[in-house]
């Protein structure tokens, strides 16, 4: 099995096959319009600094198999424009094997981070593309005709952690609400309705760490994993934990071991 993007998200579905399990069809198939999104409100936004994160990660499969490995993730911007790059995999004898690789880049807006372009590749199938085409208002994708409305604010599954404390950044009272946000997957787009779930504290590699709990729990119709990620205040807001549940009880934890501030940005 294979584990989850950090970005969370990152990004937002755990692989369920196996590495070795045959593609899915990517073939551009008719299909009925989804429903296009609802508006989101904007929020106020202090982007953090760029930096490499190193993670462990942890999955326990629905059957109660245990794997683990390590992710990285890189958050790069010079405050016009940024690319977050994210790899995890697991180790195999002398050998590391990765499972998923996300890369996003795009621009810095007044609603904060501004992907045009979002990639994915899991092992065993082939590299997917959405593009957030702003020229044109719509969120497309290489897999399919779908087109969504591309709404302010607008995010990927690799840039959402980083919206979410770029959020957290500019004014943490922001989070006494509900956190919508649109995110284009690599075949749609949903709102993400991200609660806060308390202040928390988290035992890692780097120590004790302060953290803000937010949770996006299952929407029935439009994805049925929960997510969770841990925002560090006293470390710029950066995602330190982030957990993925799948509907089937599956579950994958990465955990920040590692901070490096970068004075490459933007490159």
């Amino acid at each position: 099995p294979e584990p989850v993007q950090p970005g969370a998200a990152a990004a937002q579905a755990a692989v369920q096959s196996p590495p070795d399990a045959a593609p899915g069809s990517t073939d551009k198939q008719a299909a009925e319009p989804p429903p296009a999104p609802l508006s989101t409100r904007r929020y106020k936004v202090d982007l953090p600094p760029s930096a490499e994160f190193e993670m462990e990660l942890k999955r326990t499969d629905a059957n109660g198999t245990r794997w683990s490995g390590v992710a990285h993730m890189s958050w790069q911007t010079d405050g016009s424009k940024y690319k977050v790059g994210m790899e995890a995999g697991i180790s195999m004898l002398v050998a590391r094997v990765n499972l998923l690789v996300l890369g996003s880049e795009g621009e810095i807006d007044d609603a904060g981070i501004a992907p045009l372009r979002f990639t994915e590749k899991r092992r065993g199938r082939a590299q997917t593309a959405t593009h957030f085409a702003r020229g044109d208002g719509r969120i497309t994708f290489s897999v399919n005709e779908r087109s969504y409305p591309l709404l302010a604010g607008a995010q990927d599954k690799a840039t959402v952690p980083f919206q979410l404390g770029a959020i957290g950044r500019a004014d943490v009272n922001q989070f006494s609400g509900d956190i919508d946000i649109l995110v284009g997957d690599e075949k749609d787009a949903s709102i993400y309705r991200f609660l806060l779930v308390g202040e928390e504290e988290l035992d890692t590699q780097l120590g004790r760490i302060v953290t803000w709990h937010l949770a996006r729990p299952p929407k029935p119709g439009s994805y049925s994993a929960r997510l969770d990620v841990w925002l560090a205040p006293g470390m710029n807001w950066f995602p330190v934990q982030i957990r993925n549940t799948e509907a089937n009880g599956a579950l994958t934890t990465q955990t920040i071991t590692k901070i490096t501030l970068s004075g490459n940005a933007g490159k």
